[in-house]
């Protein structure tokens, strides 16, 4: 995977794309991040940006990334892969 760049929308999508494409549920993720499941939810379906550490969070947790946060977001492959 190479380095991909994302705006606040994109990030978003990724992180639906990357539970939907998982065995995991909202639930899941939610219990694995230490978050309750409405605010994954609500990081899935918003684009505030007070949800995008939480996008962030689900991105890397679910693919095998690093996520960069700045103006725009910056996936980076892990380098074990």
């Amino acid at each position: 995977m190479q380095e991909t760049r994302l705006d606040a929308e994109g990030l978003r999508q990724r992180a639906e794309q990357a539970i939907e494409s998982s065995p995991y549920t909202q639930a899941d993720v939610a219990r694995e991040l230490d978050v309750s499941r409405a605010s994954v939810n609500r990081a899935l379906k918003d684009t505030s940006p007070k949800l995008e550490k939480l996008r962030c969070r689900i991105v890397e947790l679910l693919e095998p990334c690093r996520v960069e946060r700045k103006r725009v977001f910056l996936l980076h492959p892990d380098s074990d892969e």
